[in-house]
């Protein structure tokens, strides 16, 4: 009896197990593999080209590269293309994009190049109908909902091939909601030396839990973290994989055996 009872609850968890980490059933998302995405734009941080400028985006389009950038919310309400949580490193301030209007963010300069912090529509119009990923960014403790409707609303007068990723589930399960065309994809990671999460949300997303919420159609996973079991039981169901952040034309062969897609920054990538 107790050989009976400890195999039905392994089944029972397996079962589970599959049914939380299972991605959308497979859809077309070829337009957006077999091809590298500029991270942040095709930029080059010490040549005056800062990350998610209109000049990275610019150059990452002459160079015929796909892109992915980082899009949040200011105060006013307004979708700009920035990646960090706060302002220091780009900046060279204190605070946050939220914490400003569009008119005060667009004083700041990145990284003292005449580049100001771009509205997400400036850089679309830029990008001219190149493939994008945008990254839908939910800084902690902000409602994830203003953020997904106004990207969405610009991203739907986009001529190009677009999709949309997250950390933050809620954002991803928006999408799934209110976009179901649109492909969508889980960002995520083996975070289980971050710190500042609990354990319980270190193995949601390093495990892959949360596809119950978005059931994304690709998995974005960093590379240079561990894969885990999770990933390895999502796999099984063929879901387009991207690879963030590939640093070298090496390494991006070798993840090409195993990935659909390399995120890319710091060398001249080929497809």
């Amino acid at each position: 009896m107790p050989y009976l009872i400890l195999t039905v609850a392994i089944l029972l968890i397996l079962v589970v197990t599959l049914f939380l980490v299972h991605p959308n059933r497979r859809r077309d998302t070829r337009k957006f593999e077999k091809r590298p995405f500029a991270h942040r734009g095709y930029y080059d941080n010490d040549r005056g080209i800062p990350e998610n400028s209109l000049a990275a985006f610019h150059r990452a389009r002459a160079y015929g590269y796909g892109v992915e950038l980082d899009v949040q919310l200011t105060k006013d309400g307004e979708a700009v293309v920035f990646h960090d949580d706060d302002l220091k490193r780009m900046c060279g301030n204190d605070g946050h994009v939220y914490d400003f209007t569009l008119a005060r963010l667009r004083q700041f300069r990145l990284l003292k190049t005449p580049e100001q912090i771009p509205l997400f529509a400036d850089v679309l119009k830029e990008l001219g109908g190149m493939p994008v990923i945008c990254e839908i960014k939910v800084p902690a403790g902000q409602d994830y909902r203003p953020i997904c409707e106004k990207a969405a609303q610009l991203m739907d007068g986009y001529k190009g091939d677009i999709c949309v990723e997250s950390f933050d589930p809620r954002a991803v399960g928006w999408f799934r909601k209110n976009r179901p065309d649109m492909i969508r994809g889980q960002l995520t990671m083996n975070f289980y030396k971050e710190p500042g999460y609990s354990l319980p949300m270190q193995i949601a997303m390093s495990e892959l839990l949360v596809n119950l919420i978005g059931r994304p159609d690709f998995i974005a996973w960093g590379v240079d973290t561990k894969e885990t079991i999770g990933l390895k039981i999502c796999r099984s169901f063929r879901p387009m994989m991207v690879a963030w952040t590939v640093c070298s034309q090496q390494q991006q062969d070798q993840l090409l055996k195993r990935y659909d897609t390399p995120i890319f920054e710091r060398y001249p990538a080929q497809g």
